[in-house]
């Protein structure tokens, strides 16, 4: 089979798997890469084609812009990579082209078919090798399919090579002087089509990973649900922290949130739940898991030193959202938040009790007047006494302590106690 049937036939397969990536990029705007490889196979396809139509097409068409097109196509490529990893695209994947066009605009190198190879193939192998170290530069560069596919990347680069050296060697003045065709096309169509299996199953990895991110994530907040919570409870519960030997589990129930519905709309509503999640990642970032247990309802697991810590944080997060203003569909809503804390020793904890005894905690902040933190005690429920619910008489024995720090020192006679 000579070269340019090969390319033909080669550039049909390009094409139609142009084609297919191009009509799943459109389907899902959530995979804007498979646009981009699809843009780039088809371009690739149609740059083949015109260089097998060499000699019935005008010569700027089937050298120029067909090599342009080829090149173009392997820098989006490496675009598709960027963004398949969440990257931002950068500039340099045009650099093969732009290596292409700048060393055409060189008469002896336009004007002869050995120069033109061996800068296409340079061209080529730089664009291949910005691939390969996107591939290896993401955090899951330990996956088989990362790893195969920059194989196979390198081994087209080393192809490349040895194509751009034979012609050279060879003096070729045209494809039919090239040595070694059948190994050439071979060792394409070998690369092309280990390039797609490899993506393929890149992509099928991809597409498992966001399934099982959905299933257990709250698709109104973005926060986890409660089947992605449970699923944490044994990572945080084996987390070797000598410091912080305890886990403590904190149920959050907005206060009065039907009457905001009713008052305002569920458009309303669902704007106060996001904008509790959001205040509460702040809180809970880099301490423990946060998550929507349904409705209203939310929870948290972390480790913690002792009571005094846990009661903290509830109280921090409960003390800012009663602060914050939330614009709700247009209305300003002010919002507060009952809590409930429930603590065990790490080595012991049972993720049932936890949950029970954060629930009747988180009954007994409601029983109070709302607005509450309440901790599980063997006695009964203790209410966190706030800042805000001391007596005159109480703050006048305490004037010269900071409100925070008499509530602190209370928190820590509950826990004592």
């Amino acid at each position: 089979m000579d070269i340019e049937t090969g390319l033909i036939m080669w550039a049909a397969q390009a094409l139609t798997l142009g084609a297919l990536l191009l009509l799943r990029g459109l389907q899902d705007r959530g995979q804007r890469f498979c646009l981009s490889w699809g843009i780039a196979f088809a371009m690739f396809g149609a740059g083949l084609l015109l260089a097998g139509l060499r000699g019935k097409v005008p010569a700027f068409l089937s050298i120029e812009l067909a090599n342009t097109m080829a090149l173009a196509a392997i820098g989006l490529l490496a675009a598709g990579v960027q963004q398949f990893d969440g990257r931002r695209v950068e500039t340099y994947i045009a650099v093969p082209a732009l290596l292409w066009i700048g060393g055409m605009l060189l008469p002896f190198v336009r004007e002869d078919f050995a120069s033109r190879v061996l800068l296409y193939h340079l061209a080529a192998c730089l664009g291949y090798a910005m691939s390969v170290v996107l591939l290896f530069s993401h955090d899951d560069r330990t996956s088989w399919a990362r790893r195969i596919l920059a194989g196979v990347l390198v081994i087209q680069v080393l192809t490349s090579l040895a194509a751009a050296l034979l012609t050279v060697m060879a003096g070729a003045m045209s494809f039919a002087d090239v040595p070694l065709p059948s190994f050439m096309l071979l060792s394409g169509a070998f690369c092309f089509l280990a390039t797609v299996l490899s993506g393929a199953q890149m992509l099928s990895a991809r597409t498992e990973r966001r399934l099982q991110q959905l299933a257990m994530t709250d698709p109104l907040t973005g926060v986890l649900n409660r089947r992605g919570m449970m699923d944490q409870y044994d990572g945080i519960r084996q987390q070797n922290r000598l410091d912080k030997p305890m886990i403590a589990l904190i149920q959050f129930d907005l206060d009065d949130f039907k009457q905001i519905n009713d008052r305002y709309g569920h458009e309303a509503g669902d704007a106060v739940l996001r904008a509790f999640c959001r205040l509460s990642a702040i809180s809970f970032d880099g301490r423990g898991t946060f998550g929507r247990m349904g409705g209203e309802e939310f929870a948290s697991i972390l480790r913690v030193a002792d009571f005094l810590e846990a009661a903290t944080i509830a109280e921090g997060l409960r003390m800012t959202l009663a602060l914050q203003t939330i614009a709700a569909a247009g209305h300003p809503v002010n919002v507060t938040v009952s809590a409930g804390i429930a603590l065990q020793s790490a080595d012991q904890a049972d993720l049932d009790q936890l949950l029970t005894g954060a629930d009747r905690a988180l009954y007994a902040a409601k029983a109070a007047g709302r607005n509450r933190t309440a901790i599980d005690q063997p006695a009964g429920a203790a209410i966190v006494p706030s800042a805000s619910m001391l007596s005159h008489h109480e703050m006048t024995l305490e004037i010269q302590a900071s409100k925070q720090v008499s509530t602190l020192r209370r928190i820590a006679e509950i826990a004592n106690g």
